[in-house]
């Protein structure tokens, strides 16, 4: 019996070793594999395309006050047709007219000094995204508001070929990356052979409304310039 729990002992101690070669390392410790031993070098790029946009998305809104909230609704509604079917004859499409928002709350009067509050009615809004040639907005917001729109929210800009740009943006990011690779190993006799990875991230800013204080087919609509960034890390290979 006790042979037995020698030879035991022994096997515990075997097994609690890695060996390398003929050599025994401490439990936990990492060997590199030379076999897959490579040089590699990680850079970041950045690419940034600017660009005039073309597209204009004009935010504005439509409310409604009634002592009654069906009829508060129903005013809203007839409002609401109303100016969709204007903007339907000065040519803009229905697919380029999106509701942003509904809403239907009650309004109250104070009594400051009792504190007692009293339901005076209701009031609804519906808000409006429209999209249309930067051309076309002042023409788009002169219609609305002669069609019961009583709120205008702002104007953002935005560009029709949007996707291209992000592909033109990772281009220059690309070839920003590899300028830095090639740049940090310049007279050291090595030479990028290839990439091991690459992961790519871009930045476009959503549209920003920007506030109007007027509405006229004349009002100048100016959408400066937008700009869309790539930014890559690269893990390139040398040799």
């Amino acid at each position: 019996m006790r042979k037995k729990l020698i030879l035991l002992a022994v096997m515990l101690v075997f097994l609690s070793v890695v060996v390398v070669g003929a050599r025994a390392l401490p439990k936990g410790v990492a060997v590199a594999d030379e076999t897959t031993n490579e040089r590699t070098i990680s850079v970041s790029g950045t690419g940034t395309v600017q660009v005039v946009p073309d597209i204009a998305l004009v935010n504005f809104g439509i409310t409604v006050e009634n002592k009654d909230a069906s009829l508060t609704m129903t005013g809203l509604s007839q409002k609401a047709n109303s100016v969709i079917q204007s903007l339907s004859k000065i040519g803009v499409k229905k697919e380029d007219i999106q509701t942003a928002g509904i809403s239907l709350y009650p309004v109250y009067s104070y009594e400051k000094d009792t504190g007692k509050q009293t339901l005076e009615g209701y009031r609804a809004n519906e808000s409006f995204s429209v999209k249309g040639k930067i051309d076309s907005a002042g023409k788009i917001l002169n219609t609305v508001t002669a069609n019961g729109v009583n709120e205008i929210n702002g104007i953002a800009f935005d560009a029709s070929n949007r996707d291209q740009l992000k592909l033109d943006a990772i281009k220059l990011a690309m070839k920003d990356a590899r300028a830095k690779a090639d740049a940090s190993i310049d007279g050291t006799g090595y030479k990028i052979n290839s990439i091991k990875s690459i992961s790519i991230e871009y930045w476009s800013p959503s549209p920003v409304y920007k506030s109007i204080a007027a509405a006229d087919e004349s009002l100048p609509i100016e959408g400066g310039t937008i700009s869309i960034q790539a930014n890559v890390s690269v893990v390139f290979t040398f040799e």
